[in-house]
């Protein structure tokens, strides 16, 4: 039974990640739609969770998204969970630097939703030196566009 709904838990984990994506790299999303990211990462890690094809690089970036969702919602607390579980399965496998790099971003953000600039300024500049060093240039410009937007003034 379990691998009748395979298609739908591949269906749902990616169209609701690239629904939470375009809002988080929107220009301006609208509140509902920042609203709607914790739900949407949540959908997205409930059916990766399930997938019998996912890594721990795919629950690592569900995990960033969650992350992402509970930051631009300013909740730092949760946030700052998902972020210590992103780096927490990253660093537990034979992952790219892209993903050590993102979930130091994440970190970043939480820290900053919490009102931790000095933490948030070390994880972002960790996030900075991890990303100079991703050889693929078009995850490294994603990585970096990430991490630029990131304004700790």
């Amino acid at each position: 039974m379990a691998d009748d709904l395979q298609p739908y838990h591949h269906k749902f984990s990616v169209e609701a990640y690239n629904r939470a994506a375009d809002i988080l790299f929107a220009d301006a999303p609208s509140a509902a739609d920042i609203e709607s990211l914790i739900e949407l990462a949540h959908v997205s890690h409930a059916h990766w969770q399930r997938r019998t094809d996912k890594t721990p690089q795919n629950i690592a970036v569900a995990q960033w998204l969650l992350s992402r969702a509970y930051s631009a919602n300013g909740l730092g607390r949760q946030a700052l969970s998902y972020a210590r579980r992103a780096l927490q399965t990253i660093d537990a496998s034979d992952a790219l630097p892209s993903g050590f790099g993102y979930a130091h971003e994440a970190l970043a953000r939480a820290y900053l939703c919490l009102g931790d600039r000095e933490r948030a300024r070390s994880h972002l500049d960790e996030a900075r030196r991890i990303g100079e060093t991703v050889p693929n240039a078009q995850a490294k410009a994603y990585l970096l566009d990430q991490i630029n937007r990131i304004d700790l003034a």
